[in-house]
């Protein structure tokens, strides 16, 4: 198979998934939420983002 083949595969694997993915978030953003579940994927987006932000953190000072 070419090089050429090979990548044309790739992008047409990656647009497929692309447009699974939108279909997923469409489908997910229609679906009615309990009130506290919506508050507790917020609490977990901010736990992971200070997660993150403290182990990019920790990184740097042992890399000092």
């Amino acid at each position: 198979m070419s090089r050429t083949s090979k990548l044309d595969l790739c992008a047409q694997a990656s647009l497929g998934l692309d447009q699974e993915i939108a279909s997923l978030l469409i489908a997910i953003e229609r679906e009615k939420v309990p009130d506290r579940l919506t508050k507790l994927a917020l609490e977990l987006q901010n736990a992971l983002i200070e997660k993150r932000r403290s182990d990019a953190t920790d990184r740097a000072a042992v890399n000092r």
